[in-house]
């Protein structure tokens, strides 16, 4: 199980992190939790097109569970797995808030026009 393997596995772009964040968020507050990836989508505010390469990925690195049919996805409680949750969650509001905060300074220097 690995948190690291699915991400290489996706996108290295802001807009796949905010949806692997929204997912990653949602499945930890429910383990144990047997979910469609349109539930998972419609619970997250995200598109199903965006959320299901997430869950595919996170399922194929065994970080999830997964049930053929119909698609259902669930996150078990793990250690291992929760600790790398932890940081890679803790490492994307870092760089959130460190842009938010530059784009402020930038703003407040010259102008927001």
């Amino acid at each position: 199980m690995s948190l690291a393997r699915a991400l290489s596995r996706l996108p290295d772009d802001h807009a796949t992190e905010v949806v692997i964040r929204d997912v990653v968020t949602f499945l930890s507050h429910h383990p144990d939790e047997w979910l469609l990836v349109e539930d998972v989508a419609r619970r997250t505010g995200n598109l199903v097109l965006e959320v299901r390469p997430i869950l595919k990925a996170l399922s194929d690195a065994f970080v999830l569970d997964f049930d053929d049919v119909p698609q259902l996805f669930r996150y078990r409680y793990d250690v291992g797995v929760s600790i790398e949750l932890d940081q890679f969650l803790h490492r994307s509001h870092a760089q959130d808030n460190h842009m938010q905060t530059n784009v402020a300074r930038f703003r407040e220097r010259y102008g927001s026009s």
